[in-house]
């Protein structure tokens, strides 16, 4: 029997690797590839004492085929096959933030609703996890936050070590919505 490990320990064993965020000299980089795209890129600054693991599930689908990672859905209807740009967890002793993210080129419209699917995903992931009593710790203390990074202008332009962001409740997910094509340091997301 092996040790149990802590959730961000855990992760990158449970989720295939083709669906990892690699991240390059403390920084992690999330890019739009599609070409019309204006919102392109994001980089978060990460300490590296702190933990943490990103993913992505944002695969496209092929014309004619299922999607690519809910094919037991049909694909044909709205909204059931949504997912978000990226995902991060970090862990902070026993506490858990899991940032959802989206980038957004024009009118976000239903950002939200992407944002709650993946909100849903995750909490998937961590009942499975805890059903088969996979990690170390309990998985009681998740707090879930969204980020949505678009070409609408908001006041902040990057952040400092130091300076915070303030997040909304947004019919129950905190979320705060911040300029793309920029440079973040992810301790200003977790006041």
């Amino acid at each position: 029997m092996t040790d149990k490990k802590s959730l961000v320990e855990l992760l990158p064993d449970l989720i295939a690797a083709e669906f990892h965020l690699p991240m390059t000299k403390g920084t992690l980089r999330i890019a739009e590839t599609k070409r019309e795209a204006t919102c392109r890129w994001v980089e978060l600054k990460i300490k590296k004492s702190m933990r943490c693991f990103g993913f992505s599930i944002d695969k496209p689908r092929k014309i004619g085929e299922g999607d690519p990672i809910f094919p037991f859905f049909n694909p044909e209807q709205k909204g059931i096959c949504s997912k978000n740009d990226a995902i991060l967890i970090i862990q902070k002793k026993q506490k858990i933030y899991v940032f959802l993210i989206e980038l957004k080129s024009k009118n976000p419209g239903e950002y939200l609703k992407q944002l709650k699917a993946a909100q849903t995903f995750v909490q998937f992931i961590f009942a499975r996890i805890e059903l088969y009593e996979l990690c170390k710790h309990p998985l009681n203390n998740v707090e879930f936050r969204g980020i949505l990074f678009s070409c609408r202008r908001t006041p902040n332009e990057g952040t400092t070590k130091h300076q915070q962001i303030e997040f909304n409740d947004r019919t129950g997910l905190l979320v705060t919505e911040q300029n793309c094509n920029n440079i973040y340091h992810l301790l200003g997301f977790l006041n």
